[in-house]
């Protein structure tokens, strides 16, 4: 074998390493995250409750997350409507995401999201109302290949879904990662 055949097969060796590896964030990145999720709410309902003009309702929740996000969030929501006075729907949702990011290699992290949603054009089946949510990771729970991660954004009424619009950090950027 002549030796522009062996550099070229160790070259095609070393490359083909390279591609294969995934993609870890490193401390000081930040990357922003757009796309649509979908969600199911799982039937029936944990508990609902009448309290005043207020109906209160505890429920789970499966998204699934395309775009810059590919994965699935499962959360606990936890509803309180007013449809007399206030006609809003304010709302708080726990969870955990695992999947990817921009294709780094999977991982998962726990979140909080926190919606208004207007009411005045209701009644309307659940999750039809137009919101915007805050939706924001919390810190020192990345796992995986989201390990690090810090971060959020919003998520709003879309065409297709919800779409979402996050911006997220890693690393010492992150204060609980220090």
């Amino acid at each position: 074998m002549n030796s522009k055949v062996l550099a070229l097969s160790v070259a095609f060796s070393i490359a083909s390493l390279v591609t294969v590896q995934p993609r870890t964030a490193g401390a000081g990145a930040e990357i922003k995250a757009v796309g649509t999720l979908t969600t199911v709410l799982p039937s029936p309902d944990i508990a609902q409750r009448t309290q005043g003009n207020l109906s209160i309702i505890s429920r789970y929740s499966v998204s699934r997350y395309t775009g810059s996000l590919q994965g699935t969030t499962v959360a606990l929501q936890t509803v309180v409507r007013d449809d007399v006075v206030e006609k809003k729907t304010f709302q708080t949702n726990t969870g955990a995401f695992w999947g990817t990011l921009d294709g780094f290699e999977p991982g998962s992290f726990s979140f909080i999201a926190h919606l208004v949603a207007d009411r005045s054009d209701c009644p309307c089946p659940p999750g039809s109302a137009p919101f915007e949510a805050k939706f924001v990771v919390v810190e020192g729970t990345g796992k995986g290949g989201l390990e690090g991660i810090c971060g959020g954004g919003i998520l709003k009424t879309g065409a297709a879904g919800t779409d979402y619009d996050y911006t997220f950090r890693f690393g010492k950027d992150c204060k609980a990662n220090d």
